[in-house]
C-alpha cells in the first residue's frame, strides 16, 4: 500500500484507538518506519484525540483510573522472538478510547444544560415582553381615558350607596350628552354574589321612568372597574341594582346599591 492508500483506508485511526490486531498494527508500524507522511498522519491523530479529551473531559478521580488501570494491565500479552512486552498500543488506545466517550458523555450533557437554560431564558424574555406590552396598553388606554374625562361636556354624577341595601356603596357617572356615552367608575360596588349582575339603569324623573343602559357582566375580571356604556338616552340621573344573570326589564327596587341625579 502506498502512504496515500494507508492515510485514506481509515486504519490509522483505527490504530491510535488501539482497535487492530497485532499483525495489523506491525503493519501500521512498518508502514510509518517507510512513509513520513504516514507517521506525521499517526501523529496528528494522536494530538487531535489528546486535544479533544483534555477539552471536554471532567476530572477523573483517582479510583476511577485505578479500576481503569486495573483493567488495561489484563491486556493480553503478545511474544515477540523470545520475548514478552506489553501491548502498549492497545493499551494507550483504549485508554484514549475511554477517555474519550467520557469526554463526549459530559459534553453531551453539558449541551443539554445549556439548551435547558436557553429555553429559560427565551421564556423569561417572552413573559417581560408580554408584561411590557400589557402595561404600555394599559397606560394608554389611561391616557385616552384621562381625555375623555377631562371633556368639558362631561357631566360629573356621583351615586352615593342606598341604605339599607348597601350604603357603604357608590360609583360615579362621566356622561356626555353630546356623545350618548357613559363611563362609569364602579369601583365603590362590592363584588355580586354567583349567578348575579349589575345592571345600570338611566333615569327620567318626571314622572320616574328607568332605562336600562347596559349590565357590569364581567365585572369580576374587570381590574380598573370602569365601564363604557354606549348609545345612552336622555337622562337626568343614573341607578345601579343587582339582579339575576342576564338583567331585568324593570329595576328590583329591593336590590337598589346606588343612585344620583344630575
Amino acid at each position: 500500500m502506498t502512504a496515500k492508500e494507508y492515510i485514506e483506508s481509515g486504519d490509522l485511526e483505527l490504530f491510535v484507538y488501539g482497535a487492530l490486531t497485532p499483525e495489523q498494527n506491525k503493519s501500521i508500524h512498518a508502514a510509518m518506519r517507510k512513509y513520513p507522511e504516514v507517521k506525521q498522519e499517526v501523529e496528528k491523530i494522536e494530538a487531535t484525540l489528546k486535544k479533544l479529551a483534555e477539552n471536554t473531559s471532567p476530572p477523573v478521580s483517582e479510583h476511577t483510573w485505578k479500576k481503569i488501570e486495573n483493567k488495561l494491565f489484563k491486556t493480553k500479552i503478545r511474544t515477540i522472538g523470545s520475548k514478552h512486552s506489553t501491548n502498549w498500543s492497545a493499551i494507550l488506545g483504549w485508554a484514549a478510547s475511554i477517555v474519550l466517550i467520557v469526554g463526549i458523555f459530559w459534553l453531551f450533557n453539558q449541551n443539554n444544560a445549556i439548551k435547558n437554560e436557553l429555553v429559560e431564558v427565551q421564556n423569561e424574555n417572552q413573559n417581560l415582553l408580554e408584561e411590557i406590552v400589557s402595561k404600555e396598553e394599559r397606560l394608554a388606554d389611561t391616557e385616552s381615558l384621562l381625555n375623555i374625562l377631562r371633556d368639558r361636556d362631561i357631566k360629573i354624577v356621583n351615586l352615593p350607596g342606598n341604605a339599607p341595601v348597601a350604603p357603604n356603596a357608590y360609583a360615579k357617572v362621566f356622561y356626555n350628552e353630546n356623545s350618548n356615552t357613559v363611563h362609569l367608575d364602579a369601583r365603590g360596588l362590592p363584588e355580586p354574589p354567583e349567578g348575579m349582575v349589575y345592571q345600570v339603569w338611566s333615569l327620567k324623573m318626571d314622572p320616574l321612568t328607568p332605562t336600562s343602559i347596559g349590565l357590569l357582566d364581567n365585572f369580576t375580571k374587570d381590574e380598573n372597574k370602569v365601564f363604557l356604556l354606549e348609545d345612552i338616552p336622555i337622562s337626568e340621573g343614573f341607578g345601579i341594582t343587582l339582579e339575576p344573570t342576564g338583567g331585568s326589564e324593570t329595576p328590583t327596587l329591593e336590590q337598589l346599591y346606588t343612585i344620583g341625579v344630575i
